[in-house]
């Protein structure tokens, strides 16, 4: 990172902000006060750490080098760029600024300000969004027995019960303080089993058909045994071929327990990841290759990259690290769906690449998956709750390079292109996939922050020394949603600019196509007739519409209420063929400059073309108030035709 003196040619500095959040707002400046004065928006705990007077920020990609005055500040939170003048509203990726008009020494504050809070040495020097009163009920944290317990209810997967043994993380610091482990494995067994497997991870269910197929997540054996062979140059042959066989014994009985849960005792299916999906060296290389397609320096190097934009974006491989997830995944839905089979998947340690397999496989063949509190739920389970390590695979703090692995964007791609083959199926659109993926960089909410529940739970404990006087609360990024829920379309309080903002965004995250197929189906001959049967999937399937258009009943939120799965698809399959897998340009293309976007390969309106309008919100809100409307009669005259 550089910065140019007046004395030296004009310049700047280019940084590619992926761990701080960039706030670019315009201010009214009366012309008696001083500009340098001017000051950003901050939150609770948010303290400016640094700031830069008359800076000037570049538009990318435009030969014109006209730049926008301003000051910069660094935050413990964000950077912000804090103007008078008309800016965009598009929050870039790429993002140039020149000091040559800058007072002496700021420039290099604000440099130094801006590497040691975007990278710091752990992750208790992020800025954690915390406080009092705690987040409102609703998505399950899946660290307590009653969730686990009443998934299994959910799914009527027998034969498989909740173990507490990890209650102080002393099994396993990645795994939560609970977990589902076969019936007939005791405890003490547990522990024992636990030790011979990488990371101290025993097989744990995640998820079962309602025939009693289980999903269940396991481990390689531990390479400690053999690695220590090599370091123990006293232990004999025999000894560590005993050990050895005793690892194996213990894989081997895990396997035959996960046998022996199934209700016909059928063989389990088991999918070797580490063997038959990419290495994470070779994932974040595809992305890296990705990053730096949609991150031109300059014009030229953009019509370049345009010019072969398809052939790079297959030369990288990422489509093909796609396709090969939902190959696997799609395979292990059909061992379940088809075969009553139950499927173990095992890789290293359990919580990277089987955490992706493991949700595509459930979005598959759990309609409840499909919806936003089911997706949420899925999300939470398989990825916070089961330890993912999202701050080393994400890079939130100075690790080792080594460790870095974008698979939550690998795991979204693939949602994706579910919802590309099936447009109807997903409750949620690819806006709202986009925005976890930007949540997973921004610390505000602390869901994608952290290597496990364990490490969570040290840093909750550290901000609470600071803190003695209340309790402390880290906020998971589903409180978002009901802090501030508002169905699109509902009456606000006031036309006031956040709620404004807050419909249109539940318009850009629910899908129009979903909630109109829901409709749909209650149009369908006899549907209608069964709306007031408690027991009837029509009766689950209007309350399901009410609560996203009509603001009764708190869902997508209430953790108490049963969740019927909806009558649509019971299964999905997708086209794993790379003709039918499509660049996720909502997402990838968010990186590159406003300009670009509006050149590269039209995909203006390409993007105009698959996003719902107005007007399509529009006719699903009349015929909501149609079958409202007609509801609402014939409950009134005892019959509903």
């Amino acid at each position: 990172m550089s910065s140019y003196r007046r004395s030296k040619p004009p310049g700047g500095f280019k940084a590619y902000v992926d761990f701080v959040e960039f706030e670019e707002r315009p201010i009214d400046v009366p012309e008696e006060i001083e500009y340098g004065k001017a000051e950003p928006q901050l939150l609770p705990g948010e303290i400016v750490i640094a700031e830069a007077n008359n800076v000037l920020k570049f538009a990318p990609l435009k030969t014109n080098k006209t730049g926008i005055s301003g000051t910069l500040f660094i935050t413990n939170f964000k950077v912000s760029f804090v103007t008078s003048l008309p800016v965009d509203s598009k929050n870039l990726r790429m993002i140039n600024f020149s000091f040559k008009f800058t007072p002496a020494g700021e420039d290099l504050r604000v440099a130094q300000a801006l590497l040691h809070h975007a990278f710091p040495p752990s992750i208790d020097h992020l800025f954690l969004s915390c406080g009092y009163p705690p987040p409102p009920p609703g998505i399950p944290d899946f660290c307590m027995a009653q969730d686990w317990e009443r998934e299994l209810q959910r799914t009527r997967c027998p034969n498989w019960r909740v173990s507490k043994h990890n209650e102080f993380f002393n099994l396993c610091s990645s795994l939560p303080t609970v977990v589902v482990v076969p019936r007939d494995l005791l405890d003490a067994q547990l522990e024992q089993a636990a030790q011979h497997f990488q990371g101290t991870r025993p097989p744990v269910w995640c998820w079962g058909s309602l025939a009693g197929a289980a999903l269940v997540r396991m481990a390689q054996i531990s390479p400690s045994i053999t690695d220590k062979m090599s370091v123990t140059k006293s232990m004999g042959t025999l000894k560590r071929r005993k050990l050895e066989e005793v690892s194996q014994q213990q894989e081997n009985r895990m396997m035959g327990l996960v046998h022996r849960c199934h209700p016909k005792k059928l063989q389990p299916t088991i999918l070797d990841l580490d063997q038959i999906l990419p290495s994470l060296k070779d994932i974040q290389i595809s992305y890296i290759k990705l990053r730096e397609l949609h991150t031109p320096d300059d014009p030229s190097q953009f019509w370049e990259q345009d010019r072969h934009y398809y052939s790079r974006w297959e030369s990288s491989r990422w489509l093909s690290h796609v396709s090969k997830c939902l190959d696997v995944a799609q395979s292990a839905a059909t061992a379940i769906l088809h075969h009553n089979s139950s499927v173990i998947l095992q890789e290293s340690e359990g919580r990277d690449l089987s955490a992706i397999i493991s949700s595509l496989v459930q979005l598959l063949l759990d309609p409840q998956a499909r919806t936003m509190r089911g997706f949420h739920c899925l999300i939470q389970k398989e990825w916070v709750s089961l330890g993912h390590p999202f701050s080393a695979r994400l890079g939130h703090t100075r690790n080792d390079v080594e460790e870095q692995c974008p698979l939550w964007l690998l795991f979204l791609d693939c949602v994706y292109q579910v919802s590309v083959q099936h447009p109807s199926s997903l409750e949620f659109t690819s806006e709202y996939l986009v925005a976890l993926w930007h949540a997973a960089h921004c610390s505000l909410h602390s869901s994608f922050m952290f290597n496990s529940v364990n490490a969570r739970h040290t840093a909750s404990a550290v901000l609470q020394r600071e803190n003695p006087h209340q309790p402390i609360y880290l906020r998971p990024v589903w409180s978002w949603w009901a802090e501030s829920y508002n169905p699109p379309g509902k009456k606000q309080n006031g036309p006031s600019e956040d709620n404004l903002k807050r419909s249109s965004s539940r318009e850009a995250f629910l899908n129009v196509h979903y909630i109109q197929n829901l409709m749909e189906s209650l149009s369908a001959s006899g549907a209608f007739r069964r709306i007031s049967d408690p027991l009837s999937s029509a009766y689950h399937t209007w309350h399901r519409i009410e609560s996203l258009l009509g603001g009764a009943g708190s869902l997508p939120f209430d953790s108490t209420a049963t969740v019927v799965p909806l009558q649509l698809d019971a299964s999905l399959r997708v086209d794993v063929t790379w003709s039918s897998l499509k660049p996720w340009q909502d997402c990838f293309c968010a990186w590159v400059s406003e300009p670009a976007t509006l050149t590269l390969n039209e995909l203006e309106s390409t993007l105009k073309r698959s996003s719902p309008t107005s007007q399509h919100w529009k006719h699903l809100y009349q015929m909501y108030n149609t079958l409202k409307n007609h509801l609402s009669e014939g409950l009134t005259n005892g019959v509903i035709a």
